[in-house]
């Protein structure tokens, strides 16, 4: 589904599709009396194509071959890589990356005895990496495998996220797939801990909140619904999973 997002269907999976300034135009028109409808009028059509030609230059037509991918490499990196090449990309654009000395040790083996010994295996952390490099990723597929956060020595996962999102290490259109767990209070007491008090603090002002309903996905936010803070504390923590 991420390969196709980000060719076939990659026009659609602009946040502003090109014909939007179009669409705002045409939509603010149809009533005349609307005050904004004598503000968009002065939005010319050189404007607009100004915009679309913008967006083709940006978007671009994309194929599999041309995604440029970075993933985590574990002991076995061309099983992943299997997979990808037969999606269509070339592995020459596979960047795999894996901190730890013995399973990277184990990495360079494995690959050097598969069809893909030219793999790019980076001996480092992603997120390390990000900080220090300029390269662009079209798909980042970080398989952590583990908590978010995590305090295990080598899998920084929070670290790592944040990296790619302040050092933009994805493409204007790019995708990121995590694969990461929330640390149960059988695990880590004190991070669950934390990661409730994280989530309740930051949603408690908002005056909306996302919902599942699929006609109409957001509902009262915790004020609004009468919630004082410390039940809706006791809320967010026994629901944790559902925020």
């Amino acid at each position: 589904a991420a390969i196709e997002a980000l060719t076939l269907c990659r026009k659609d999976s602009t946040l502003a599709p090109k014909d939007y300034i179009r669409k705002v135009k045409a939509f603010y028109r149809k009533d005349e009396s609307d005050p904004r409808a004598f503000i968009v009028d002065e939005l010319s059509e050189e404007t607009i194509i100004r915009w679309e030609e913008f967006y083709d230059s940006v978007i671009q037509d994309r194929t599999a071959r041309s995604i440029k991918v970075a993933y985590l490499s574990g002991p076995n990196p061309e099983n992943d890589l299997t997979e990808m090449t037969d999606m269509g990309l070339l592995p020459e654009n596979i960047w795999a990356f894996e901190s730890d000395a013995k399973i990277y040790n184990e990495a360079v083996i494995s690959a050097l005895s598969s069809k893909f010994p030219f793999i790019k295996l980076i001996k480092a952390n992603v997120g390390d990496f990000f900080e220090v490099s300029p390269q662009k990723f079209d798909l980042i597929y970080l398989d952590f495998c583990g908590p978010l956060p995590s305090k295990k020595a080598g899998q920084k996962t929070l670290k790592a996220i944040t990296s790619i999102l302040k050092y933009h290490a994805l493409s204007p259109l790019g995708v990121m797939i995590t694969n990461v767990s929330l640390p149960s209070k059988e695990q880590n007491a004190n991070e669950h801990k934390n990661i409730v008090n994280l989530v309740a603090s930051y949603l408690y002002p908002k005056s909306t909140l996302e919902s599942n309903n699929p006609e109409w996905n957001c509902t009262d936010g915790a004020i609004s619904e009468g919630y004082s803070l410390d039940e809706w504390h006791k809320k967010v923590e026994c629901e944790i999973e559902d925020f």
